[in-house]
C-alpha cells in the first residue's frame, strides 16, 4: 500500500515538473526565439552576397575599361596629330626649297584637320601675342572655326533625347544645317505647339552639339597636357610660355562652350544686362526646350556689322557708337563680357538698326578684386600714368616668375614701355589706338618673359576686337571719348 502511494506521487511529480518546465520555457522561446537558419534563408543570404559581389567586379571591370579606352582614345589623338605634324618636321630641313607661305598654309589646313581642340586652341593662342609669336599670332588669326557637318541622324537622336520621341511633334527642324562649328551645328526650325516661352510659329534656331565633340576634346586636352610638359622639359627657355597652365587656362575656356544650357544661361544675363539699352540686344535662349546637347533660341536674321563699311555715314557712326558703347558697359559697369567677339559674331538686325550679339558660349566674368585691379589698370593709362599702370599689372604675375634673377630688371623695362606708350598719346585719349597699345604691351610682355593674367588679356583683345570694327565704320570715331565715362562710373572705380 505503501509503495503504491509513493509510485502515485512520484508520478504526479513527474507530471508536475514536466508541466513546470513547459509553461518556463515557451515564453522564453516566444521572445527570443532561436531558428534555424532554413535552406531559403541560406540561398537568399548566398544570393545577395553574390550579387553584392558580382557588383562591386563590375564597377572595377567598368573603371579598368573606362580608364582603358581613355588611354586608346589618347593613342589615337596622338597618332593623328604625329600624322598630320610630321610633314612640317620635314619641311625644316627643307626650308631653302619650300616658301614659308607654303608652309604656313599646311600649318593652317593641318590645325582645321586636328578637329576642334586644336582649332579653338589655335584661336586662343593666335589672341594671346603676349605668349607666342607675332607672326603666328597674324597667320592664325585668320583660322576659321568651321566643321563638317554630322549626320542627320545624330541630330534626330539629340532631340530625341532632348525632347522626347515625338520631337518632330514640337519641332519642324530643317534637315540642311544653316552652319557648323567645331562644337555644335545650327539648324533653322520652327515650333509646331505652344511652350512656356515658345509660341506655335516660332522661328528658331536649334544648335546641337557633334556627337563626338565631348569626347575628342577630353581626348585631346589629355594629350595637349602631356605635350605641353614634355615640350617644357626637352625646351627650358619657352618654360615662361607655362605650356601646361595655358592648356588648363584653354580648357577652362572650352568648356562651357559644350553645355548648351550654360550658353543658355549667358544669353539670359547679358539680355537682361542690356534691358535699359534697346540699341543693343541678344538671342532669346528657350529653356523649355533646351538640354545640355541642344540649344533653341531666336533665330537671329541680321547683316554682320562689317558690311556696313559703305553707304550712309550716319549710320555707320551710329552703329560704331552703339558697339563701343555695348563692350565698354560689359567690362565696366556689367562685369560681365562677351567672351567669343569677332566681327561674325555682331550684326546688324530689324528696321530699327540694333546691333546683335550672338554665340555667348563663353563669358567673362571678375572677380571683385580682379575687376577693381583692371578698371586701375585702364584708369591709369587713361590718366597717361604708365608707370603705375605698369606696376599694377606686374604685382599680378605668377609667383615663380617673381624667383627669377633678372626679375626687377623686366618689370622696370616693361613699365618703362607703358610709359612711353602714354608719353606719346599725352594729348589724346589711350583708347583713340587702344589696339596699337596693347599690341606693343603684349609684344613687351613677351619681350621680358612676364606672363600677363588671362582676364587682362580677355579684355584687351575684347576691346581690340571694338575697335577694328568701330574704326572700319567710322574712320573718326574717339573711343577714347566714349569709353572715358564709362571707366569713370564704373562701381570700382
Amino acid at each position: 500500500m505503501m509503495l503504491r502511494q509513493s509510485s502515485r506521487v512520484l508520478r504526479r511529480a513527474a507530471a508536475l515538473s514536466t508541466s513546470t518546465t513547459t509553461v518556463v520555457v515557451w515564453p522564453r522561446e516566444t521572445r527570443l526565439p532561436i531558428v534555424p537558419p532554413t535552406p531559403a534563408l541560406c540561398l537568399a543570404t548566398t544570393t545577395t552576397t553574390t550579387t553584392s559581389t558580382e557588383v562591386v567586379l563590375w564597377q572595377r571591370v567598368r573603371g579598368v575599361a573606362r580608364e582603358f579606352l581613355r588611354y586608346v582614345q589618347l593613342w589615337v589623338a596622338l597618332t593623328r596629330l604625329c600624322l598630320l605634324a610630321s610633314p612640317l618636321a620635314l619641311l625644316v630641313p627643307l626650308k631653302v626649297l619650300i616658301s614659308d607661305e607654303a608652309a604656313w598654309r599646311y600649318a593652317l589646313w593641318a590645325a582645321q584637320a586636328a578637329g576642334p581642340t586644336v582649332v579653338k586652341l589655335s584661336q586662343w593662342a593666335s589672341s594671346r601675342d603676349d605668349r607666342f609669336p607675332k607672326e603666328f599670332c597674324r597667320r592664325f588669326s585668320k583660322l576659321q572655326d568651321e566643321a563638317r557637318p554630322h549626320a542627320w541622324h545624330h541630330t534626330e537622336a539629340l532631340l530625341a533625347k532632348a525632347l522626347g520621341p515625338d520631337w518632330a511633334r514640337i519641332l519642324d527642324v530643317d534637315r540642311v544645317p544653316v552652319g557648323s562649328g567645331c562644337v555644335a551645328q545650327v539648324h533653322r526650325a520652327t515650333v509646331l505647339v505652344d511652350t512656356s516661352d515658345s509660341k506655335k510659329g516660332d522661328e528658331v534656331a536649334v544648335k546641337v552639339v557633334h556627337p563626338a565633340a565631348r569626347r575628342r576634346v577630353l581626348s585631346d586636352l589629355d594629350l595637349l597636357r602631356v605635350v605641353a610638359r614634355v615640350f617644357e622639359r626637352l625646351v627650358p627657355v619657352a618654360r615662361w610660355i607655362s605650356l601646361p597652365e595655358a592648356v588648363d587656362e584653354f580648357g577652362k575656356s572650352l568648356e562651357p562652350q559644350m553645355d548648351m544650357l550654360r550658353e543658355a544661361a549667358n544669353l539670359r544675363q547679358l539680355k537682361h544686362n542690356f534691358e535699359s539699352y534697346p540699341a543693343v540686344t541678344f538671342p532669346t535662349p528657350r529653356l523649355s526646350l533646351s538640354t545640355p546637347d541642344v540649344l533653341v533660341e531666336d533665330f537671329v536674321r541680321g547683316v554682320p556689322m562689317t558690311r556696313f563699311k559703305t553707304g550712309d555715314p550716319r549710320l555707320r557712326s551710329r552703329l560704331s557708337r552703339i558697339g563701343v558703347d555695348a563692350v565698354c558697359k560689359m567690362i565696366f559697369h556689367d562685369n560681365l563680357l562677351h567672351g567669343d567677339l569677332h566681327p561674325g559674331n555682331i550684326v546688324v538686325v530689324d528696321q530699327n538698326r540694333r546691333v546683335c550679339f550672338i554665340d555667348a558660349g563663353i563669358v567673362v566674368e571678375l572677380s571683385k578684386t580682379q575687376h577693381k585691379h583692371l578698371v586701375d589698370v585702364l584708369g591709369a593709362l587713361m590718366r597717361h600714368d604708365g608707370a603705375a599702370a605698369g606696376r599694377l599689372i606686374v604685382a599680378k604675375a605668377k609667383t615663380d616668375d617673381r624667383d627669377r634673377p633678372d626679375w626687377s630688371q623686366a618689370q622696370d623695362r616693361f613699365c618703362a614701355v607703358l610709359q612711353a606708350i602714354t608719353d606719346t598719346c599725352a594729348d589724346e585719349a589711350f583708347f583713340d589706338h587702344v589696339g596699337d597699345y596693347a599690341a606693343r604691351i603684349f609684344q613687351s610682355a613677351a619681350d621680358n618673359k612676364l606672363r600677363l593674367d588671362g582676364f587682362f588679356v580677355s579684355t584687351a583683345i575684347a576691346i581690340r576686337v571694338m575697335e577694328g570694327v568701330a574704326t572700319a565704320l567710322d574712320k573718326d570715331v574717339k573711343i577714347g571719348r566714349l569709353a572715358v565715362p564709362w571707366v569713370v562710373s564704373a562701381p570700382h572705380h
